[in-house]
């Protein structure tokens, strides 16, 4: 059997390095999550986010961000997921944004969905997170779907899709 090209392992970037996530760390960084938009704005709970970041499932690879040695935000990957794997969670907290962190994360994103075969990238973003939503068009992912109520009611949020790779 062979291994997830998104399996835990430290991936070194130039501007950052994804760790495997260690639940220890899941609340305090949850806390800083929830305390930015889009999180902020829903508001999305700091332990429902603690819960995301700590829960283990087949499929699913965790990341903390790490930028000079600092905790700087969080990735969550769904991979296999609707034939490519889905970006569940880039979160980066305000001193880390934009520095390149998060194209970077993208880019590697991409690398190894290739290295896979996947058919598709996905993302999702809030309707509101225009910023979101720009960053990823400009990264080559399109609007597949909105999804009304998905994470909170009265909220859409906007499935996103790279194909083809």
């Amino acid at each position: 059997m062979t291994s997830s090209p998104f399996s835990a392992r430290v991936i070194d970037l130039s501007r950052a390095r994804l760790v495997p996530l260690d639940p220890a760390c899941c609340l305090s960084l949850a806390q800083a999550i929830v305390a930015i938009p889009p999180w902020s704005v829903m508001p999305y709970p700091a332990d429902a986010m603690a819960r995301l970041l700590a829960a283990s499932a087949d499929g699913v690879y965790r990341y903390l961000v790490e930028g000079g040695g600092k905790p700087a935000g969080a990735v969550s990957i769904r991979y296999p997921w609707l034939k490519g794997p889905y970006l569940e969670l880039l979160a980066l907290l305000p001193p880390w944004q934009s520095q390149g962190i998060g194209a970077e994360i993208l880019a590697w994103f991409e690398q190894e969905g290739l290295r896979a075969d996947a058919r598709n990238l996905w993302v999702c973003a809030s309707s509101f997170n225009e910023r979101a939503l720009r960053f990823y068009q400009r990264h080559g992912f399109r609007q597949a779907a909105s999804l009304p109520g998905l994470v909170a009611d009265g909220y859409d949020e906007i499935l996103l899709r790279k194909f083809p790779l």
